[in-house]
């Protein structure tokens, strides 16, 4: 018998979550590798998990409703995960193929349908891999996975944009925003970018964005009334940010999340499933090609092993993280 590891949802926070009993690391649980039974489906071993913002969202009474199902106390949590294929009863899937998708955040998992974990949900359905550059299985939850194609289907269908036109983008050294970045400035744009410390204003500026700002020690709307006005803002943030990049509108902008009336803006809500089927072969045919040649640069901050991710979680929250926030299991089986 082998320990099965996991990531349990072990309290419920008020406001943060507290980084050594919110989730908590189980070792009770054991697998046998070779006779458990798999149902028709295939047994998995996890390589490495997404945190991701939304998952503060899920630590909620399971009776209370959202836009995704709540973590249940004393269960274990589930997200973005990679894994390699350790046995198979489906022809769909083979021995040593890796898989992405909505997976239990244990170290090792019995799939019975690509389905089984997806929350009733298209788009967070496994998917077999195809890593013909050789890039780190561990992009697969970042920027190969759902934060990199946030940014790519949110700056391409909803910010339709043209060359020449004036990008905003905030949370601008995330995961989501240090793609966009480098998207747009690829596509022509002008690109305005703030980010929450100095070390990430000297990232992002790194990357190619042509104004970058502290929004901590620098006036937004100062920065935004000297530097657009704004064709499309990308907000990652809202509040404040939001407020001030709409005060800075042009004409006929268009915004990922907000309708202005006034300056007869565009708004669209953007969950990144919605767009997998118009564009998910795309992404996969451009960004991995891409980064492997050097020509898209993916900041990442790695935590290794299970028992740090009640301190990656709140890094997260809190911003002290860099780029993409990944737990690693294993590097590169």
């Amino acid at each position: 018998m082998t320990t099965n590891q996991r990531i349990i949802f072990n309290e419920m926070p008020h406001g943060l979550p507290n980084p050594k009993t919110s989730l908590i690391v189980d070792n009770t649980l054991s697998i046998d590798l070779d006779n458990v039974p798999l149902r028709g489906g295939i047994l998995v071993k996890a390589l490495a998990f997404s945190l991701d913002p939304y998952m503060r969202n899920r630590m909620r009474p399971v009776d209370i409703p959202g836009d995704i199902d709540a973590f249940p106390l004393g269960e274990t949590i589930t997200g973005f995960s990679v894994a390699v294929v350790l046995r198979s009863e489906t022809p769909l899937i083979q021995v040593g193929q890796h898989v992405y998708g909505f997976m239990l955040y244990q170290r090792y998992t019995v799939i019975p349908s690509i389905d089984a974990n997806a929350l009733g949900m298209k788009g967070l359905s496994l998917q077999v891999l195809d890593n013909k550059y050789n890039l780190p299985w561990r992009y697969y939850v970042g920027i190969l996975g759902m934060s990199g194609q946030t940014a790519y289907y949110g700056l391409k269908d909803i910010s339709n944009p043209k060359p020449g036109e004036t990008l905003y983008i905030s949370a601008a050294c995330g995961a989501v925003g240090h793609l966009v970045v480098q998207l747009a400035k690829d596509q022509g744009l002008k690109v305005i970018a703030s980010c929450g410390s100095d070390q990430k204003v000297s990232l992002v500026k790194s990357l190619g964005a042509d104004h970058v700002f502290n929004y901590k020690t620098a006036d937004t709307a100062a920065e935004l009334k000297a530097h657009g006005p704004i064709d499309i803002y990308f907000d990652l943030v809202g509040g404040p940010t939001l407020e001030a990049a709409i005060d800075n509108l042009a004409c006929n902008s268009r915004l990922n999340l907000w309708l202005l009336n006034r300056y007869r803006a565009k708004m669209q809500g953007l969950v990144v499933i919605d767009w997998a089927d118009k564009y998910l072969d795309e992404f996969h045919d451009t960004v991995p090609r891409d980064l492997a040649a050097g020509k898209l640069k993916y900041l990442e901050h790695v935590y290794h092993g299970m028992d740090r991710v009640g301190e990656a979680l709140v890094d997260l929250l809190i911003g002290n993280n860099v780029g993409k926030s990944v737990l690693v299991l294993e590097d590169d089986a």
